[in-house]
């Protein structure tokens, strides 16, 4: 599936994934707790709190949580 879409950046895929590899390159995750959105970004951003940080810093994110 990544095959097929990754020239094509005008299609939106959705994609529904319990497993975090599935989905870490994705442009944008939507973190879902008990039906409800509680985090939404670009990968990284979910997981560092500064762009210059090397390692998972966020660790009150639900997403770093995960990892």
């Amino acid at each position: 599936m990544r095959e097929q879409f990754m020239d094509n950046h005008s299609a939106t895929v959705l994609i529904i994934a319990h497993r975090l590899a599935t989905v870490i390159d994705a442009d944008r995750i939507l973190v879902m707790s008990d039906g409800t959105g509680v985090e939404y970004d670009h990968p990284f951003n979910l997981l560092a709190e500064d762009p210059k940080d090397e390692c998972i810093t966020n660790d009150g994110g639900h997403f770093a949580k995960m990892i």
